[in-house]
């Protein structure tokens, strides 16, 4: 009798996933002395970072952890193009392809309808079928359509044109709308940028004292990602009584902002990441111990960008898609 292939659970299966996420967040780390997220949004011949899109909806890659992972595959292998296709797309469309693929997660709902002993459907006091339902984590492998030949031309590579780095000046009105819509309460003149939790407000120094106008507001939604840590709205749980406590709630608060940045369309300078480059070791560290710390990170983040994106209204958030 053949033996049933035990099911992994999403623990287990984000656990793996985490593995070879971290072994080449360490090689990246190895060779640009940074990780991936703390480049910038443009790296020179290459597709545009952190907007990659699947080739056949068009629509970009939902889970800020699935560009990071494209955009460093991008940045390795040379591609130009930022859209993406499955095998089984590229086999209907009549195409070929070469080399490896990059591998992207997703969380994919299922139901399930609840039976009796004799098969049948059960169903509640309202007359509704009885169902289970959740969500499965799973990991799937896509292709860079600069891997690829033969596609359609509405599939086809579209190189995505270089923009050259010009830093801001001023206020940004999107992003100033953005903040304000949170409703955060906010004390400027502050010498140093935090969120205080016992009081639960952001302390920020003025405008005029940063260097960079992208500086500013990568420190003000960094602040932000902290202010969602609390019991009422994400619930992060962080006491900081550990140096590895405080280094993961700093690790969800980088790449939250990383993440609203992009949306909101603003490019960042390196110097947005000086304050954080000495957290990396420790990040890395910590990947010893705990396989999952910067995946989890991730996904916690992604969390806290979904809850700050609540508080704008539908056409805001078209603005800043």
């Amino acid at each position: 009798m053949a033996k049933t292939k035990k099911v992994k659970t999403n623990k287990e299966k984000i656990s793996n996933f985490s593995q070879h996420i971290n072994d080449a967040f360490k090689s990246y780390k190895k060779k640009h002395g940074c990780l991936p997220w703390q480049r910038g949004w443009i790296v020179t011949g290459n597709a545009s970072w952190f907007n990659h899109m699947n080739a056949v909806g068009n629509k970009a890659y939902g889970y800020f952890l699935n560009q990071i992972i494209l955009s460093m595959s991008a940045e390795e292998n040379g591609y130009t193009s930022n859209k993406w296709i499955s095998k089984s797309n590229i086999q209907k469309n009549n195409g070929t392809w070469k080399g490896s693929p990059t591998w992207i997660y997703g969380w994919f709902y299922w139901e399930q309808i609840i039976t009796g002993k004799d098969g049948k459907a059960l169903k509640d006091e309202k007359g509704k079928i009885k169902k289970n339902s959740g969500f499965n984590f799973r990991v799937f492998p896509v292709y860079n359509t600069d891997q690829c030949s033969n596609l359609p031309e509405k599939l086809s590579s579209s190189e995505v044109e270089a923009v050259e780095y010009t830093p801001l000046e001023g206020r940004l009105d999107i992003a100033e709308e953005y903040i304000s819509n949170i409703g955060a309460k906010v004390e400027f003149g502050k010498s140093g940028a935090y969120y205080k939790p016992s009081m639960d407000y952001i302390g920020m120094p003025d405008f005029e004292t940063f260097k960079t106008v992208e500086n500013y507001y990568s420190t003000f939604i960094h602040e932000h990602i902290h202010w969602t840590k609390t019991k009422d709205r994400c619930n992060r749980d962080d006491n900081h009584k550990s140096r590895k406590a405080y280094a993961f709630e700093e690790l969800v608060a980088e790449i939250g902002a990383v993440h609203v940045m992009n949306n909101l369309g603003i490019q960042m300078d390196k110097d947005a990441f000086n304050n954080h480059l000495a957290y990396v070791d420790s990040w890395l560290g910590a990947l010893d111990d705990d396989t999952t710390f910067i995946v989890d990170a991730c996904m916690l983040a992604e969390k806290a960008v979904k809850f700050l994106n609540g508080f704008q209204t539908k056409e805001e958030l078209k603005k800043v898609a």
